[in-house]
């Protein structure tokens, strides 16, 4: 081996521009965090009461299973529609642009300006509500905002749209003449994507779906504006900043988003459980 190409240590102070970032911007408080979760609050000692009161005080344990309630159905629900609309445009396929823009504009306006629309359209004077008080499918208006359901079609909203500027792309890499051989080979559209189109994809589907998930456990903004953060949308992201900002319980703050880290890691190694038993390749063909 050529003596030039093997690294010298000092080759790696390189690194550094690189790293400090990392270790000053997310490591230091990432481990400052964690020493928090196990003081009590304004005092230094070494103790396990934070946790202890999080597993068993139901103000805080319900958390876990009210946000799972809330995020595992809308992001198994998003992962069905954004593929379904993403499976029915792939290809040449007039208007697919227009159709794909429409899909994931709504990651253009973030998650505060979505509840705003929410707000607008399901409010009990708002459009929905008036049609169907119009044409008299109901007498008076359906309370939507302001509950669990608010927040639900917010996170339903930009889960399609992320899912679906994946999905796009990925689907479009898979060579349409595998589907071609196995038609002329007898098989039907639904073996075709049974057994060909869909394992394919099904790696990367299942990654894609992950990191929505994870992402969407920590929801914050839609659970108090459109949810109802007193009861079913009271989520890890909320009791955190109810300890952090109003009760300047830090210590209490960081176990809870210590436990939420937990429990997105626990969905990510589900799923990544699930997709092992597969093919893990990746979805790209011999285009």
């Amino acid at each position: 081996m050529n003596q030039q190409s093997i690294p010298r240590k000092s080759d790696y102070l390189l690194l550094l521009p690189a790293l400090l970032p990392i270790v000053v911007i997310f490591v230091y408080p990432f481990l400052k965090g964690i020493l928090l979760t196990f003081q009590e609050n304004g005092d230094s000692g070494f103790t396990l009461n934070n946790y202890i009161r999080f597993f068993t005080e139901p103000v805080y344990y319900k958390t876990i299973s009210r946000t799972l309630l809330l995020v595992v159905p809308a992001a198994f629900l998003e992962l069905i529609v954004a593929f379904a609309i993403t499976y029915f445009i792939r290809g040449k396929m007039k208007g697919k642009g227009i159709i794909a823009g429409l899909i994931i504009f709504p990651l253009t306006l973030g998650s505060l300006i979505i509840d705003m629309g929410i707000i607008a359209f399901f409010s009990p004077s708002g459009w929905f509500n008036q049609f169907m008080m119009s044409i008299g499918l109901i007498e008076e208006p359906i309370r939507i905002v302001y509950t669990y359901w608010g927040a639900f079609i917010a996170l339903f909203i930009l889960g399609v749209a992320f899912l679906a500027s994946n999905f796009i792309g990925m689907m479009d890499s898979i060579d349409t003449n595998l589907e071609q051989a196995a038609r002329s080979l007898g098989a039907n559209e639904w073996t075709t994507f049974r057994r060909v189109f869909f394992p394919l994809i099904r790696s990367n589907v299942l990654t894609i779906f992950a990191l929505n998930l994870i992402m969407q456990i920590g929801v914050f903004t839609s659970a108090i504006i459109v949810g109802n953060p007193a009861s079913d949308t009271r989520t890890f992201a909320v009791v955190a900043f109810e300890e952090a900002m109003r009760n300047f319980n830090y210590g209490m703050a960081n176990t809870v988003a210590i436990v939420m880290a937990l429990t997105q890691l626990a969905c990510l190694l589900i799923i990544f459980a699930i997709r092992k038993r597969g093919y893990v390749g990746s979805a790209s063909t011999f285009k």
